[in-house]
Parts: C-alpha cells; structure tokens; sequence
C-alpha cells in the first residue's frame, strides 16, 4: 500500500461512520447520513432508554421501601416484558398494513440500502424502519421473554444498595448504575428493537436470527455470576461459615460487564 493512499477513502469513511456507532449501541442508527426528520432520532433514543425507564420504576420502589429486591425486579422484568410484546405487536401490525416504504434515490449502493422517505411520526413507513420486527412468531415471544428476564434480573444486578456494599463509593456506584444501565439498554435494543449490523457479518447469514441473542446472553452469564456470589453469600450467612474467600472479596463482574459487552460481541470477519 502506497504510503500516500488513506487507510478509508471518503466513501468507505461515510460508510463507518454510520456503522460503527450502530454496532456500538447495538442498533441505533443515530447517524443515517442523510437528512431525517427529527422524530426518528428521538423515537430511537425513546426505544433505547425504555429499559432503562422500567427498571427505575423498580429501583425507586426498592429504595423507598416499598418492595424487596426480588419484587421490584420482578414488577421490572414484567414490565419489559409486556413492553417487548407490545413493540413486536406494533411491527407486525406495520408490517401488515399495505403502506410501502419509498426509497429515495441514491447513487451508492449502501446509501440506496439505507435512505428513506418518511410520512409521519407514527406511520407504517417510520415503525417498519425503526423495528422490522422477527421473521418467525417462536422468536416474536422467545426475544420478549428474554428481554423481561434480562431487565428484570438487570434491575436486581445494579440496585444501586447493591453495588455500593460491594464497592463503598458513591462515585464508583453513580457510574457503574448509569453504565451499567446504558449496557442493558445495549442489549435490549438489539433483542427486540433493531438487531446491530455487525461490523464483519453478512445480516443474510443470520436466518434464525441468533445475532440479536449474543448481548443478552452475555448480559446473563455476569449476572449469573453475581447470583451465584450472592447465595454463597446467604448460604455463609446461614450455616455460619464461608465457603471460600472469595465471599468477603467484591464482586468484579459490574465492572467486566460495563465495558466489555459494546465490544465484546463484534464478530470476526468471515472467510
């Protein structure tokens, strides 16, 4: 390669520069490269912070008192879950109505992919581009129950009493809540919004759609761990002694999970 010769000439920059976040925020098209009417940034950034939204309402009545950890978690997952059915309803009723998304012309073929004319806020056109939905009815309810399961046992992962006992600093439990419910949302969204276009993967390889499981999944097994310290913990509590040291140690996995799931499920390029 000619030491003069840019490593990403202007069309393949445009072309990263959608991508990248996208696959970053596991779906997100915050940056189409085009011009959009606002309402789909901001149906988008709505969709993406509903997790978030129904987890708090779980936290909040665990913090005021009002219902123990595994409730509140509990009221979170059932939201979420009811959420993700409705989300999936609303796709399929789209998809369902005789509307027809019009492309605008383009000279590229990514930009011919990607470019939409949109009609209003809550049309056919605009719920179909922002959640195409799942191509079988076995992943419509599989997706949603895994997504109230991953918010239901994400809001009993970071209850911030939680995370604080573990980590004695405030400052250190702000950030692990907010980044560690920008993660959930990650993970959400690509469950039962929009499946992230992974930055070396053919989406026409996916037929059964397992792309958007690999974030919950990871989501899952550091919340497992984390479970699993906790009954060693009432275990110990119980039969008065502990069964290994690792009980008085605090528990890494907020950490690990915070940053690497945005990267971790980026997959390798295909032969």
């Amino acid at each position: 390669m000619s030491p003069d010769a840019p490593l990403l000439n202007d069309y393949k920059q445009d072309f990263f520069l959608k991508r990248f976040p996208q696959t970053v925020l596991g779906g997100a098209r915050l940056n189409l490269g085009y011009c959009a009417p606002p309402y789909i940034y901001v149906n988008q950034i709505i969709l993406f912070l509903m997790p978030w939204v129904l987890g708090g309402i779980g936290t909040l009545v665990y913090q005021l008192g009002v219902l123990k950890d595994y409730y509140a978690a509990a009221l979170s997952g059932g939201l979420m879950l009811l959420t993700a059915f409705i989300i999936q309803l609303t796709s399929l009723y789209a998809r369902n109505k005789a509307v027809t998304v019009e492309r605008m012309r383009a000279t590229g073929i990514i930009a011919e992919e990607d470019e939409y004319e949109f009609t209003s806020c809550a049309g056919a056109e605009t719920v179909r581009f922002l959640i195409p939905g799942k191509k079988y009815i076995a992943n419509t309810v599989l997706h949603s129950v895994l997504a109230g399961l991953v918010c239901g046992l994400g809001t009993w992962y970071l209850l911030p009493d939680r995370i604080t006992s573990l980590y004695g600093s405030t400052g250190g439990t702000v950030l692990l809540f907010v980044f560690g419910w920008l993660t959930l949302c990650i993970g959400e969204y690509s469950l039962i919004v929009n499946t992230a276009t992974e930055t070396a993967t053919f989406q026409t390889q996916d037929t059964y759609e397992i792309t958007p499981l690999t974030r919950p999944l990871y989501i899952l097994f550091f919340v497992s761990v984390d479970l699993a310290h906790r009954l060693q913990l009432s275990l110990s509590q119980v039969y008065g002694k502990y069964f290994s040291s690792w009980t008085n140690k605090s528990d890494p996995t907020h950490l690990v999970c915070v940053f690497t799931l945005p990267v971790g499920t980026w997959n390798s390029a295909p032969t």
